[in-house]
């Protein structure tokens, strides 16, 4: 059991810190932007800064999904988590985290295939940087597995009650 407690430890620190790192990103996202409006008005737009912050906005959302799973964030229905008790919302908690983890295994064995795809053709993006298309596309496999990891650390938590599993929304009733 210690071991189980430290794992889902380890995936709450990855989590945590794949949060920070998006939320970094986040704020590279409008620097840059306010920086090409800028440059824009002064007559010297750049061909860079909207790429990169496409890409950068990619990967925003596949590193903090895992984030948003680990603080009970992610969207979900509460019409009926409201009204049922606890155990059986426990239940319903732990089917979600059961579906997004299989949800997590399929897309991530599918992303590969893009890759490699990618990788063969040497597919870029159209545009005049010509980004290769792996570089956006590796963002799916990582964020996904953090993600399945995550949910592992989640039914971990649900199981054994060790944390909260209210969102900041349920906490405020």
């Amino acid at each position: 059991m210690n071991f189980l407690r430290r794992f889902s430890k380890t995936i709450d620190n990855m989590s945590g810190s794949a949060g920070v790192v998006a939320a970094w990103l986040f704020f590279l996202i409008g620097f840059f932007i306010t920086y090409e409006v800028v440059m824009r008005k002064l007559g010297m737009p750049t061909k860079w800064s909207e790429e990169f912050s496409q890409i950068a906005q990619i990967w925003c959302v596949y590193l903090g999904i895992a984030f948003a799973l680990q603080k009970r964030s992610l969207i979900i229905v509460d019409i009926i988590g409201d009204n049922i008790n606890s155990t059986l919302r426990k239940v319903l908690d732990l089917f979600a985290i059961i579906l997004t983890a299989l949800f997590c295994i399929v897309a991530t064995v599918n992303s590969f295939k893009d890759i490699g795809y990618s990788l063969k053709n040497s597919a870029t993006t159209d545009s005049v940087l010509a980004v290769p298309m792996w570089v956006i596309q590796i963002s799916l496999p990582i964020g996904l597995s953090l993600l399945f990891l995550q949910c592992l650390s989640e039914f971990y938590k649900t199981c054994t009650g060790t944390e909260e599993t209210l969102s900041e929304l349920d906490q405020v009733n």
